[in-house]
């Protein structure tokens, strides 16, 4: 990601050991196209790109249907990583809609 957004509610920062992305504070739904800029922007060349979500303390059901079509817009080798604390119940709400079986989506638990 070459720079930052923000506002109110959230911040997102590009991580500088790997390719990707971190947040801070609330994603609601009216993020999601930030959260498509900022994932797009880290490099459709990245074997992985990952999302860390270790300092969000609410993800709407929007936001992650983002991060759910980004990860299926990726193709090979490619993978979208989603780091998340267990508060935000992201594995649940993935494996109540069945997208915990999507291949380029990786969520690891923090």
């Amino acid at each position: 990601m070459r720079g930052y957004f923000v506002d109110d509610l959230l911040l997102i920062a590009p991580l500088h050991q790997r390719t990707g992305i971190r947040l801070f504070g609330e994603v609601i739904g009216a993020h999601k196209a930030s959260l498509a800029v900022a994932v797009a922007e880290c490099g459709r060349s990245a074997e992985e790109i990952t999302v860390d979500l270790t300092q969000v303390d609410y993800l709407a059901n929007g936001a992650l249907e983002t991060l759910v079509a980004l990860a299926r817009s990726l193709s090979g080798e490619q993978c979208l990583r989603v780091l998340a604390a267990p508060e935000l119940r992201v594995r649940e709400r993935l494996s109540a809609r069945g997208w915990d079986r999507i291949e380029t989506l990786r969520l690891i638990a923090a």
